[in-house]
Parts: C-alpha cells; sequence; structure tokens
C-alpha cells in the first residue's frame, strides 16, 4: 500500500507542480481511492455487499462477513482498487481481535491466482495477528484448493 500511495504522489505533483507536497497526505490518497472515478459505487458495493460486519461472536469479537460469492466481474472493476477498498475497510477492524466468516458457494467470479498471492502479501501482520477464527461457510472446489496450497505454504 506503501508503494502505490508513494507513487499516486509522485504522479500527483508531476501533473501539478503547484500543489503544495503536504496536502498529498495518506488521507487524500485513501479518499481518491475510495471515490474512484465511479464516486463511490464500487466502495459502496464492497461495504454492502463484500466485507461488511454481522454483529459479535460468542466472545463477543466482531465478526467480519467476506462475500467471495459478490466479487464482481474482473473485467469490470479494478481489482487493485478492490482491494485497496477491502483493506481501507480492515483497517477499521485490526486493532483487537475479531473473527472472519466466509462465503465462498455460488461464485460467478473468482480471483486469479495472481490476484491471490498479491493480496495475501499485501496483508501484512497487523491484518493476521488479531484474526481469531476463520469459518468458511459451503466451502467451494476452488476455496478448498486455495486453502490447502495457502495452508502448506504459510506454515
Amino acid at each position: 500500500m506503501e508503494e502505490q500511495f508513494r507513487n499516486w504522489r509522485r504522479k500527483a505533483l508531476e501533473e501539478d507542480s503547484s500543489r503544495a507536497a503536504d496536502t498529498l497526505t495518506y488521507d487524500a490518497f485513501k479518499t481518491a481511492v475510495m471515490q474512484g472515478n465511479d464516486s463511490g459505487r464500487l466502495l459502496n458495493y464492497v461495504n454492502s455487499s463484500v466485507i461488511f460486519q454481522a454483529g459479535v461472536d460468542y466472545e463477543s469479537k466482531p465478526m467480519l462477513v467476506f462475500c467471495a460469492c459478490n466479487m464482481p466481474n474482473p473485467k469490470q472493476v479494478d481489482y487493485d482498487r478492490l482491494l485497496n477498498l477491502i483493506i481501507f475497510r480492515l483497517d477499521e477492524f485490526v486493532e483487537n481481535d475479531y473473527t472472519v466468516v466466509l462465503l465462498t458457494s455460488g461464485a460467478t467470479h473468482n480471483p486469479s491466482w495472481h490476484w491471490m498471492s498479491q493480496a495475501y502479501r499485501r496483508l501484512d501482520r497487523k491484518y493476521r495477528k488479531n484474526v481469531k477464527n476463520v469459518y468458511v461457510v459451503h466451502p467451494s472446489m476452488w476455496s478448498k484448493l486455495i486453502f490447502q496450497v495457502l495452508g502448506r505454504i504459510v506454515r
């Protein structure tokens, strides 16, 4: 994420040299990614259909539901921006323990292997250390394969 922020900042300074460098903060980058060129429609879709909070578990930890079955068409949506939006959403929960519920069945648009490995590399320790439980509901063959491969790599 830091590299994308630096690239965005460098490009913005090249396009408008009169712009003050101190106005190009991380918050400005986050706002630009969230709004995008679709007036925030993808942000609203991600927060309502892809990843959202669904109450708390039996230990009073927030439960995040990630609906992989609602991933948008990669031909219509920039998955790098989608990943940034998912990470921004996770930022609200990573400071404390939380539980993830993954819904994978019935997905029409599965991310590529390259995108999955890139997403895993972008999720640094702060996103992984406080995940206490991951529940996979109705796993598809694709998700079973992903978990088997990642399970062997992560160990």
